[in-house]
C-alpha cells in the first residue's frame, strides 16, 4: 500500500529551509516492518519449554492424548518381556519431547507472519533495531561527509512507530537536545493524525530554524546533498 505523503511538499520544504543555512536536511522513511528472525525463534523456543509444564499443571498428559501414535504391538511386547515400568518412562519423554517439537513448530510458523512478528517483537528490540537503521542510514546517505558536519536527518520507521533526529558533530556540540526531542515531538504528534507531510514538513521547518541560527548560508551556498524525502 502506498504512504499517504506528499513528496514535493516535503522537499520543497527542505529546499527552503536549506536557504538559509549551510546546513544540510534529508529526510527517511521506513514504510515496511524491519526484520526480526530472533522473534520467532524465541517464542518457539520459550513455548517449547514452558508449554508441556503447564499442560501437565493442568493435568494435561501426552500420553494421554499420544499414546496412539505407539503401536500396539509394541505395547505388547514391553507388557510380555516384564519391561512396561522402563518403557512407560521411556515413552513419557519420548512425548514430552514430540510435545515441544510439535509446540515449537507450530509456534515458530505462526509468529513467523510479519505482523504477528511485529507485534510480539518486545519494545525495546525495536527500538534498538530501528536506531542502528537510522545510523546505517546517516552514514549510507553521506551525511557525515558535508564540509562543515552539518548533516541532519529525520529518520522514521513508520511500523516501529520510531523516530529520530541524528545531527553530525558540527551541529550537534552546539544545540541544546531538547530541540531535537522537540523535533521530534512535532513529527510524532502530526503521524497520530495521520498527517505525514505536516509531520514532515514541521520537523524540517524546526530544523532549518536550529542550523540557520548557527550556521548561516555561506556566500556560495553549495547544495551537498538532495533535497529529497527517500523511502527505503
Amino acid at each position: 500500500m502506498a504512504l499517504k505523503i506528499d513528496h514535493s511538499c516535503i522537499n520543497a520544504a527542505i529546499s527552503k529551509a536549506e536557504e538559509t543555512t549551510s546546513g544540510e536536511i534529508t529526510c527517511i522513511i521506513k514504510s515496511k516492518p524491519l526484520d526480526y528472525p530472533e522473534t520467532p525463534l524465541m517464542w518457539a523456543t520459550a513455548t517449547a519449554l514452558i508449554g508441556p509444564v503447564i499442560m501437565a499443571l493442568m493435568g494435561v498428559w501426552p500420553q494421554d492424548w499420544l499414546i496412539h501414535l505407539i503401536p500396539s504391538a509394541a505395547i505388547e511386547w514391553q507388557s510380555a518381556h516384564g519391561q512396561q515400568e522402563f518403557y512407560n518412562r521411556l515413552e513419557t519423554i519420548g512425548l514430552y519431547g514430540l510435545v515441544q517439537v510439535i509446540l515449537f513448530a507450530i509456534v515458530y510458523g505462526l509468529v513467523t507472519i510479519p505482523k504477528v512478528r511485529l507485534a510480539l517483537t518486545p519494545g525495546s528490540i525495536k527500538r534498538k533495531r530501528a536506531h542502528k537503521k537510522a545510523m546505517e542510514q546517516f552514514m549510507a546517505r553521506g551525511l557525515h561527509l558535508t564540509k562543515a558536519r552539518t548533516g541532519v536527518m529525520i529518520f522514521c520507521a513508520l511500523e516501529e512507530h520510531f523516530v529520530d533526529v541524528i545531527a553530525d558533530e558540527g551541529i550537534y556540540s552546539k544545540v541544546d537536545h531538547k530541540v531535537w526531542d522537540e523535533t521530534v515531538a512535532a513529527l510524532i504528534s502530526h503521524i497520530k493524525r495521520d498527517d505525514l507531510t505536516g509531520g514532515f514538513e514541521a520537523a524540517v521547518i524546526k530544523s532549518g530554524e536550529v542550523l540557520s541560527a548557527h550556521f548561516p548560508p555561506d556566500a556560495v551556498n553549495l547544495n551537498e546533498l538532495p533535497d529529497v524525502l527517500i523511502e527505503i
